[in-house]
């Protein structure tokens, strides 16, 4: 029997940026880069999506918008 099994991981990074948008971007070129030498994450694990917004120190998004969207 095959089962289907919607998977989510969540994860909140800390990364040293100028604004919210700069760590965002940073953010997203780590996840770029691991996501691409790790092909298994879409062929096996079947990932089709990464998303991510920047948070203020009230762990509210600060940014209008998510830009970590792939």
């Amino acid at each position: 029997m095959k089962v289907d099994v919607h998977w989510i991981v969540d994860g909140v990074m800390s990364v040293d940026a100028s604004s919210p948008e700069e760590g965002e971007k940073a953010v997203s070129d780590l996840l770029t880069a691991f996501i691409q030498s790790h092909p298994e994450l879409t062929s096996h694990f079947g990932a089709k999506a990464i998303q991510g917004q920047a948070l203020g120190e009230d762990g509210q998004p600060v940014a209008a918008k998510p830009v970590l969207d792939s």
